[in-house]
C-alpha cells in the first residue's frame, strides 16, 4: 500500500507539510550496486553528480538513470590550500519528493569522471560505499609492503 492518502494527495506531499528527510529514507548502496558515481555535464550548465545507469525512455531512445542525485556548486570561499571546495545539494529538492529520475540523452552534455574527493563526500552524502582513493605515496607504501611480505614468506 503505497500510504495514507487524502482526498487524492499524500500527506507527505501536502502543501505545508514537511518532507521526510531523505537520508532517513535512504538504504545503503552497496559498492557492487548497478551503475557507476559520475560527474554530469548537462545542457543547461549545471553540474549533477549521481550513480548513473543506462535505461531507455517511454519511447525506446537511449536514457541516463540518475539515483540519488546531486546538484554540485562551487563554494562561496576556497580551502585553505588554495583549492576550490565544493558544495554538493539535493536535486530538485522542494519540486518533487522522487530520489531518481531519468534525462534524455539530448539534456546530457558530457558524463565526467569526478575527482576522488568529490566522490567521497557524494558517497558520505547519499549513503553508497566507494572504494577509497589511494594517493600515490599510499600506492607505493602498500605495494612495498605486499613486496616485503612475499619477499619474507618466501624465505
Amino acid at each position: 500500500m503505497p500510504g495514507p492518502v487524502v482526498n487524492g494527495v499524500r500527506q507527505a506531499g501536502a502543501i505545508g507539510s514537511v518532507a521526510p528527510d531523505p537520508q532517513e529514507q535512504e538504504t545503503m548502496l552497496p559498492l557492487v550496486a548497478e551503475g557507476c558515481i559520475r560527474l554530469i555535464l548537462l545542457c543547461s550548465g549545471d553540474v549533477l553528480m549521481a550513480r548513473l545507469r543506462h535505461t531507455t525512455d517511454r519511447d525506446g531512445d537511449h536514457a541516463y538513470q540518475l539515483l540519488r542525485p546531486r546538484l554540485v556548486g562551487s563554494a562561496a570561499e576556497p580551502l585553505q590550500d588554495g583549492q576550490s571546495s565544493w558544495v554538493l545539494r539535493p536535486y530538485l529538492a522542494g519540486l518533487t519528493s522522487q530520489h531518481n529520475l531519468v534525462l534524455f540523452k539530448g539534456a546530457v552534455a558530457s558524463v565526467l569522471e569526478p575527482d576522488a574527493r568529490l566522490l567521497q563526500a557524494y558517497a558520505l552524502e547519499t549513503r553508497q560505499e566507494c572504494p577509497f582513493e589511494e594517493t600515490p605515496v599510499e600506492r607505493l607504501k602498500r605495494a612495498f609492503q605486499e613486496f616485503t611480505e612475499t619477499f619474507e614468506d618466501a624465505q
